[in-house]
């Protein structure tokens, strides 16, 4: 089934198209990478999925109701949470609070004092957070604030949860446990992702499709493989010709970040 339908989405500031004719399909219950160099339109793209900005045209269907017109907070109340490349948590909140004030504003009903609290500490357990519970998240550090931020998004009862880049800044052991981390909360919610990295080793590995966008164009869209192979995908995403893809792909470039 399809969860998320984008089509031919156009985004313009003034004389610049940061979207242009995009389109793109997201089936429930799979991982779907989004990838590209800087200033390719991905979080732009994220943002007008959240109603955060509007499109300039075109339309987007979640579950077969049009949204792109909808405010973010009925957006999330349909079930799509998104994270942001630059967390910034209430500081001065502990980190089960964050969590909590989530909950009050997403999908699930209000919730009984006990039965909050039942569900915000899964939700800390799953992220690896549990024993941080009652931290100020101001005292976490990176990798903290990155599974805070995607425990915060869990916290509204996402159908579909768009990840940005909470892998960026991490350790190579952090990434791991975060891919683990991720596995977890998608099977326990059975969840659809949307995730933006570009720590290219873990998007492959988690990734059942990748969609790639240059300069605001979708210029590929496969398996991991197939998106491996693209020579249109090497030159504009490594800057390199085709007789040096392989060698980016499966060498020591940058795909090999993290160990399989």
């Amino acid at each position: 089934m399809t969860l998320l339908v984008v089509d031919r989405l156009e985004k313009r500031f003034g004389g610049l198209k940061a979207l242009d004719d995009v389109s793109l399909t997201v089936a429930e219950g799979t991982i779907h990478g989004l990838m590209g160099a800087n200033g390719a339109g991905k979080t732009t793209l994220f943002s007008i999925i959240a109603g955060n900005q509007r499109a300039s045209s075109g339309s987007i269907l979640f579950d077969g109701e049009q949204i792109d017109r909808k405010r973010p907070d009925a957006i999330c109340r349909m079930g799509i949470a998104r994270t942001f490349q630059i967390v910034r948590p209430f500081a001065q909140l502990s980190v089960r609070e964050n969590v909590e004030t989530a909950v009050l504003f997403g999908r699930v009903p209000a919730l009984p004092r006990g039965q909050m609290g039942r569900l915000v500490s899964g939700i800390l357990d799953e992220c690896g957070l549990g024993a941080l519970a009652d931290r100020p998240a101001a005292s976490l550090t990176l990798s903290g604030r990155k599974r805070l931020e995607v425990a915060r998004a869990l916290g509204t009862g996402p159908r579909l949860l768009m990840l940005d880049e909470v892998m960026a800044g991490l350790t190579p052991a952090e990434v791991v446990e975060m891919m683990a981390a991720l596995r977890r909360v998608k099977e326990h919610h059975g969840l659809t992702i949307l995730i933006i990295e570009h720590v290219m080793s873990a998007l492959n590995q988690m990734s059942d499709r990748i969609t790639v966008l240059h300069r605001g164009r979708l210029i590929a869209e496969g398996s991991p493989d197939q998106i491996a192979a693209d020579p249109q995908v090497a030159e504009a995403y490594f800057g390199i010709d085709d007789d040096e893809e392989d060698d980016a792909v499966n060498g020591s470039g940058v795909t090999q970040q993290v160990a399989p």
